[in-house]
């Protein structure tokens, strides 16, 4: 997955072939065309592969998020999904330029992970609101800022890695989500 992810950020999907994926592989264009069928047929894989490592991710998690106060739970969640996005950044920035190349069921669908995912930080949100440790009047648009905050470290890596380490970067833009959940609303 992340072998041919790279080769479709690098060339686009459309200019992007089986026997070129096959290559990337070191595959035979036969034997790739007997597991896979189609090159659309990837995307379902890689929609598949991506959802299974958001869902192990959610799974890992939710035990610890639970048990703890809203404010750490937050920063440790944005810590992992940072630390996740850094070790999945061609994926990360393959679904954010390939969407459009969905079949309408794979768009749905990547629609679906992509409200999951969010919905780890709104949960986390909605309890620190009741508990009264964030001022937010959109937990949703809030959730959805997060996650797009996180996602940047793998689409404008090429800048940032100039500036940051990903440790730096995780730490400045935790302290940046913070502070605003602090005072959003007013």
């Amino acid at each position: 997955m992340r072998g041919a992810a790279a080769l479709f950020i690098r060339k686009g999907y459309l200019n992007t072939t089986v026997r070129d994926i096959a290559g990337e592989l070191g595959m035979n264009v036969a034997t790739l065309y007997h597991y896979v069928g189609s090159k659309n047929n990837i995307l379902g894989l890689f929609h598949e592969y991506t959802m299974s490592v958001i869902n192990l991710f959610a799974e890992k998690n939710q035990a610890v998020l639970d048990s703890m106060e809203p404010q750490r739970a937050l920063k440790y969640v944005i810590r992992e999904y940072m630390k996740w996005v850094e070790e999945y950044q061609d994926l990360t920035v393959f679904w954010y330029q390939e969407a459009r190349n969905l079949t309408p069921a794979q768009f749905k669908a990547l629609k679906l992970q992509e409200e999951y995912t969010i919905q780890l930080f709104q949960i986390i949100l909605e309890r620190g609101i009741k508990a009264g440790k964030f001022k937010v009047k959109y937990p949703a648009m809030a959730a959805n800022n997060i996650v797009v905050l996180c996602d940047m470290w793998a689409f404008r890596r090429w800048l940032l890695k100039e500036h940051y380490t990903v440790e730096q970067y995780i730490r400045e833009q935790t302290d940046l989500i913070m502070a605003q959940l602090s005072r959003a609303g007013r």
